[in-house]
């Protein structure tokens, strides 16, 4: 098992190289999570749950397997593969399981869709496991009329959570 206190360490200097290097006026990360990716790949590998080489076997590989999108930009095709090859490595290695980054994946879903717009998206896991649009508190299998209307427009036992949308640039 890593020792949590060797990966803490190793992030502090990921987080150091990256503030000398954006002083310094090297270009930065696209985004946050891009570099909060590419620290956090940096230490593992420090911290000894991979080595440099198969980090590069491994990205490379994906990089083969998946490559770029007709409809995605370069660098958001990079940061795909490389947190594939990051799940791999994490994976192969008994780190963390499938299911944790299933259920941490979908925590992080639920977090997106109960965030104002606006405003940063704060990983939590007490949100519920169902996004149910109806809530009221009595069923619809009597006959009974009511007298006020609900706005969910599910009929059945489908009932989806709702899920973040894209929209993609205009093409000229």
């Amino acid at each position: 098992m890593m020792d949590n206190q060797s990966i803490l360490s190793a992030l502090d200097s990921c987080k150091l190289g990256l503030r000398l290097n954006t002083d310094a006026g090297i270009p930065g990360f696209g985004d946050p999570w891009h570099a909060q990716a590419f620290g956090t790949s940096l230490a593992l590998a420090k911290a000894g749950l991979f080595t440099w080489e198969t980090w590069v076997t491994t990205f490379s590989a994906e990089i083969l397997a998946n490559p770029q999108h007709i409809d995605e930009t370069s660098e958001a095709a990079y940061y795909r593969q490389w947190l594939a090859a990051l799940e791999t490595l994490v994976g192969n290695r008994g780190a963390v399981s499938d299911s944790e980054i299933g259920e941490t994946s979908e925590h992080w879903r639920r977090s997106y869709l109960n965030t104002p717009h606006g405003k940063p998206i704060v990983l939590s896991r007490a949100w519920p496991a169902t996004d149910k649009m109806d809530h009221h508190d009595h069923d619809h299998d009597d006959d009974h009329h009511h007298h006020h209307h609900h706005h969910h427009h599910h009929h059945g036992d489908d009932v989806r959570s709702p899920v973040p949308i894209a929209v993609s640039l205009a093409r000229m």
